[in-house]
């Protein structure tokens, strides 16, 4: 996770550093991943988003660009500037202070008397130590999903970062995808486009202050959450999702699912795989921005469940088998209309209306369905074993 400035001024404060907030409190939870120079307003430019920057005025020609400088450092997505008050900048006036307060931009200065460099080289340390902290936390919790009886190879991490072995566990899994003609294709988008969403992801985990850690796993981001209740965890999904949406390109979706929350660490690999199907579930369903829960994921939960691949491909082979060969044999659709006959609950008049085609039609292949299977479909224990079968298939096919 990230730096909040809040954290780093206060850090400043404890040091004894002679700094002070001028304006943008509200500001102060923005995450700061670096450190910048910014002496005129060219420089500015270079920032990359999230930087603390600093500046002496020694770049500008007149008292009158500070106002300019800030306004591009902002822009280009600093997180909030530390003007050195000297021979360069003599005041910081009040067109720069009331620009910072209308857009919350933290302002901060400092006196020539105060070495800038020693605050600097704080924030930079302060900075690099939360990054490795959250490294290592991040790698503790990719073992700990992994290799969840190798609780050496995790639980000390994870207790340093002050994560319990016995708190609650959700893991949530985020799948970033390519799309053509309106599908989804399956293909991840480039590294630097995950990265992207990662980063912002980063930033409301920081200013939110969730107890929450983002990981990247086979090119999906994973957020692991901790001591949350399921309602919690998946308003926080939601909130993701919406921040993701605003950024995702017109061939881009994004799918999530969400597994059950654990009650111990060692079952965070659980959560994971759970949300890892569910994500499958949603994308092979063609249902971006929707997550899908465990708690209300229904007969799917059972499924899950099962380890072993061959009692689901058994049970896919005698229930709903001969019907997936005969389709494939005769180009049919037979499969499609049981799937909307059991989803209308054995509506004939829904069930046509669904695939716009005659009553007489459905009629047909239900009866063609019973012949092929050899079942009477308004047995309800026969759809039952049947809408099952199609789900095995889902799985199956993710």
């Amino acid at each position: 996770m990230t730096v909040r400035l809040k954290e780093l001024y206060e850090q400043a404060l404890a040091q004894g550093h002679d700094i002070v907030l001028v304006t943008g409190s509200k500001g102060l939870e923005r995450p700061v991943r670096w450190v910048h120079m910014v002496e005129n307003e060219e420089i500015a430019g270079f920032l990359e988003g999230q930087e603390i920057a600093f500046t002496t005025g020694i770049g500008l020609e007149s008292q009158a660009g500070l106002k300019e400088l800030v306004a591009s450092a902002y822009h280009c997505g600093a997180s909030g500037i530390v003007i050195n008050l000297g021979p360069f900048i003599h005041s910081i006036g009040p067109d720069v202070i009331q620009f910072c307060k209308e857009r919350d931009f933290p302002l901060f200065r400092v006196p020539w008397s105060e070495h800038m460099a020693q605050i600097m080289h704080q924030f930079s340390l302060d900075i690099t130590m939360s990054e490795k902290h959250s490294i290592e936390l991040a790698a503790a919790l990719e073992n700990a999903i992994f290799w969840p009886a190798r609780e050496e190879m995790y639980m000390e991490y994870m207790e340093q970062d002050g994560f319990g072995k016995d708190w609650n566990y959700c893991v949530a899994v985020f799948d970033v995808c390519a799309v053509a003609r309106g599908v989804a294709t399956g293909a991840h988008v480039p590294d630097s486009r995950l990265d992207a969403f990662v980063r912002r992801i980063e930033s409301l985990m920081t200013m939110r202050q969730w107890r929450s850690v983002v990981l990247t796993i086979e090119h999906r981001i994973v957020l692991v959450f901790a001591r949350y209740a399921i309602d919690a965890a998946a308003a926080m999904v939601h909130e993701i999702l919406a921040l993701c949406a605003e950024s995702l390109a017109e061939n881009e979706q994004i799918f999530a699912g969400v597994g059950k929350v654990t009650h111990f660490a060692r079952c965070i690999g659980k959560s994971y795989h759970q949300g890892l199907m569910l994500d499958r579930l949603q994308r092979h369903r063609g249902k971006p921005r929707d997550p899908l829960l465990y708690d209300e994921a229904g007969v799917d939960r059972l499924l899950l469940s099962i380890d072993d691949q061959e009692i689901l491909e058994d049970y896919y082979i005698n229930s709903i088998g001969p019907l997936i060969e005969y389709d494939r044999v005769n180009d049919g659709d037979l499969t499609q209309v049981l799937n909307n006959y059991l989803s209308s609950s054995g509506s004939i008049k829904e069930t046509s209306e669904r695939m716009f085609v005659h009553r007489n039609t459905v009629n047909y292949k239900i009866s063609k369905i019973q012949d092929l299977l050899g079942v009477n479909l308004s047995d309800f224990s026969v759809r039952m074993e049947l809408l099952i079968g199609l789900h095995v298939k889902e799985l199956l096919d993710c």
